[in-house]
């Protein structure tokens, strides 16, 4: 009975662990990244979640920077989940990652340690907020490329999506953080369905 139980124990570790695998996490690239010769793109954007307020007050800043956010977009050509992780921790914040070329379908945003297995209602109780965007956006070849701020918003039970466009600002902090990228910055913005 013992063995059974370890074997048990065993197969559902690998098939938890598994799912973990699936999706490959993008950081911030390295100051000294180039696109030069590469079959990938920088895609530059912002994430911002306004949760508006509770009970009349917005949330503790201390508490609002302990997570990063994260957005898991699929490529629709190869199959491949990538999860786009902001730069900075907290509820406002850009990103700078490394994608291959491809079209891009949003699959799911979060703000908030936890798994991506976890879902709406009863996360946030637990702190973890999810909501899944439905949009796409597309990445060409060997490119500097903006797709626009997201913006997760939250009204009591409301919750709505929004693509900004605020180019001049990203090209400026981006132009700052990676002079030596000097291509032209394209603009690819995220379009919600």
């Amino acid at each position: 009975m013992k063995r059974l139980s370890k074997i048990c124990f065993v197969v559902i570790l690998a098939l938890g662990c598994g799912g973990c695998a699936i999706a490959n996490k993008l950081q911030t690239i390295p100051t000294g990244f180039s696109v030069e010769g590469k079959e990938e793109s920088v895609v530059i954007g912002r994430m911002v979640f306004d949760p508006g307020t509770v009970f009349g007050m917005k949330p503790i800043g201390f508490f609002d920077r302990l997570d990063k956010m994260e957005l898991m977009v699929g490529n629709e050509t190869t199959g491949k989940i990538f999860i786009i992780v902001c730069d900075q921790s907290g509820s406002d914040s850009n990103f700078y990652v490394a994608l291959s070329p491809g079209r891009y379908r949003l699959a799911k945003w979060q703000k908030g340690s936890g798994g991506w297995e976890m879902q709406s209602q009863g996360d946030r109780e637990k702190g973890v907020f999810t909501s899944p965007p439905i949009g796409r956006f597309e990445v060409g070849k060997s490119q500097v490329i903006y797709i626009g701020m997201l913006k997760f918003i939250r009204r009591g039970f409301l919750e709505t999506w929004q693509v900004e466009n605020k180019y001049e600002d990203a090209v400026n902090s981006f132009r700052g953080r990676y002079p030596q990228i000097n291509q032209e910055i394209m603009k690819s913005l995220m379009q919600l369905e």
